[in-house]
């Protein structure tokens, strides 16, 4: 079992996480935070995602990148797990803030920068050992865009994972199923409408964006949990932090 950071866990201290938590009316990620402590989102990422996502059990000496953080349990198991560095990016400020809340009580070190998956590049960013890259895809007008930008900082793996819509017969054939004004979403019953679902691939439709971008040895790992896939980088190097003599910013 991998062990947690060490928090400061006295009474004051818990007394603030809880009330940051208690403050925010919204949380999608049910994480835990400590004793007694757990915030109420409605999606529980160590049940539902963790056993299915194919994280590398060890990841020492790993530069990680978490596209679309969201509250940052990814980022945070991927500190646990020995990375050396993990940035975390998420277009939503309400994520951000979140984020380091969760970041707060956990002592943790990861950092979540307000940016958007097209803003990525290797001149601002460095390039990353592994990158995930889950819940996403179908959230954005143009996927094969942000895979690009996604390819350019990857030195490494790159795991993914997306909802499908899957046409009978039509398997092989890549296909995607556009929502011009988005779908039901949230736990079952709770009529929650998100407009933010754009397309949704078939299964073969993102194994075939993710080649076409410069993804090599593509794999399923599972189909559980929506559609993961690893892939590799061509020229796998070193993940590195960005060279900033170089001026980034220009």
């Amino acid at each position: 079992m991998l062990e947690k950071p060490q928090v400061p866990w006295d009474g004051s201290f818990v007394d603030w996480v809880r009330s940051q938590v208690a403050g925010e009316g919204y949380w999608f990620q049910r994480m835990d935070l400590g004793p007694g402590l757990t915030t109420p989102g409605w999606s529980d990422p160590q049940a539902e995602k963790l056993p299915y996502f194919g994280l590398p059990e060890r990841m020492q000496g790993m530069r990680v990148l978490d596209v679309g953080c969201a509250e940052g349990f990814f980022s945070f198991e991927a500190e646990r797990r020995g990375a050396k560095e993990v940035i975390a990016i998420d277009v939503l400020p309400d994520s951000i803030r979140r984020f380091g809340i969760c970041r707060s009580a956990l002592a943790a070190r990861a950092t979540a920068y307000l940016c958007n998956v097209y803003d990525l590049g290797p001149k601002a960013f460095g390039t990353f050992d592994l990158v995930f890259f889950f819940g996403v895809l179908y959230h954005l007008r143009n996927p094969l865009l942000a895979l690009e930008r996604v390819f350019s900082v990857c030195a490494g793996t790159l795991l993914l994972q997306t909802a499908t819509h899957e046409v009978a017969g039509a398997e092989q054939v890549p296909l995607a199923r556009f929502h011009p004004s988005g779908i039901e979403s949230g736990p079952p019953g709770s009529g929650l409408f998100d407009p933010t679902v754009f397309w949704l691939p078939n299964a073969e439709c993102a194994r075939a964006m993710t080649s076409h971008v410069g993804f090599e040895a593509i794999e399923t790992v599972t189909s559980e949990a929506g559609l993961v896939l690893r892939a590799q980088s061509p020229r796998p190097a070193q993940g590195r932090p960005p060279d900033e003599s170089k001026a980034p910013w220009s």
